[in-house]
């Protein structure tokens, strides 16, 4: 189950990003955030996120205990995805329900490079079932399918990493809807990032817009180990008010740090 709010403004964000140092970063979006960037691990490397996440609206509590999300590139544009998360439901005056979450996969494509025309660009298309009709049942996991065709493009300007998303959710018995994010990051030192998003959703007729502002941080801890951290809470939503928040741990598997693009 993505964390997509069900799942925009640079002012919220410029008291974070401008304790920043003045290390030139190229944000990355991705685990902890929930807007995605264009670029790869690079070729015949592994990255691994295990992150544990909650998502909360009145009376009602999700917790990813874990989310795993497995990513391999296949040469240095491509890069394959696998996500499972198992998933506990706490809803008020209820016990606790928990059971495997939906299951996704996707797979990326950058076919413009910031090396050669100043910003990359990427799809990303991914599909997401259940694959237990228990699961459903308890409420841990959504009836149907899924598909997410987004398009990614990112640019550093004056030292800041820029990151938008933008693609459509097609949903299996559902009007579906568009989803979307603009992602700031910037380098606080040699191994902190600091990082800033406005992530918004909408239905088909772009009626019922929820926006959420979410900040994050990945603290390096060693040359293939990451510390995931996140917060965030929608601006503005139909509904009763989300609060999202994520802390967890990446495990980065390559050649040599400079082979991610």
């Amino acid at each position: 189950m993505k964390f997509r709010t069900r799942r925009l403004t640079q002012l919220v964000l410029a008291g974070t990003l401008s304790v920043a140092a003045s290390i030139p970063a190229r944000a990355q979006g991705g685990p902890p955030m929930i807007t995605d960037d264009p670029f790869t691990v690079g070729a015949n490397n592994w990255e691994i996120n295990l992150l544990p996440a909650m998502e909360h609206v009145r009376g009602s509590t999700l917790y990813e205990a874990p989310n795993v999300d497995l990513n391999y590139g296949v040469g240095n544009r491509i890069q394959l995805k696998l996500e499972v998360p198992w998933v506990v439901r706490k809803d008020d005056g209820v016990s606790a329900q928990s059971g495997l979450g939906n299951t996704g996969i996707g797979m990326r494509y950058r076919f413009i490079d910031e090396s050669r025309s100043g910003f990359a660009m990427s799809t990303y298309p991914a599909f997401e079932f259940s694959g237990s009709s228990s699961s459903v049942r308890r409420g841990v996991a959504d009836a149907g399918r899924s598909f997410f065709l987004p398009v990614e493009i990112a640019k550093t300007i004056n030292g800041v990493g820029l990151n938008g998303e933008v693609g459509y959710l097609f949903e299996q018995g559902g009007e579906g809807s568009w989803e979307y994010g603009l992602l700031f990051g910037r380098d606080a030192s040699e191994r902190v990032e600091l990082l800033g998003e406005l992530h918004g959703s909408s239905a088909k007729d772009f009626s019922g817009n929820e926006m959420l502002v979410n900040l994050g941080s990945r603290i390096g801890m060693t040359d293939n180990f990451t510390l995931l951290v996140s917060a965030g809470r929608t601006l503005h939503s139909p509904g009763s008010p989300t609060t999202i928040a994520a802390l967890g741990l990446q495990l980065n598997f390559q050649t040599t740090p400079e082979q991610r693009q």
